[in-house]
């Protein structure tokens, strides 16, 4: 029962949490806006759950999809930008 109030593990869990939403999310091309917020919530949330105490396999769970969430989200978001400004550039050439 005392593991419940560690402090920090809630803001772990939620790190981690966000961190998988943030590796879903990058796969569905604009959704990685959602993706690159939830990443940096993710990090924000494991780095106050480290200042609060807790060094534990989840917050550092947390870090790690968050990092890989924000990453590949801002990749995606940059291609799927690049994208929208060749087909618009495209189209602006042949009228």
């Amino acid at each position: 029962m005392g593991e419940q109030n560690v402090p920090g593990k809630g803001a772990a869990i939620a790190s981690m949490v966000l961190g998988i939403v943030s590796v879903v999310f990058w796969f569905f091309g604009l959704g990685a806006i959602v993706s690159v917020i939830c990443g940096i919530v993710g990090l924000v949330l494991a780095s106050s759950s480290k200042k609060a105490g807790f060094n534990g396999g989840v917050r550092t769970a947390g870090v790690v999809l968050s990092i890989i969430g924000l990453i590949g989200g801002g990749i995606v978001l940059v291609a799927c930008v690049a994208c929208a400004g060749a087909l618009g550039a495209a189209g602006l050439s042949l009228s």
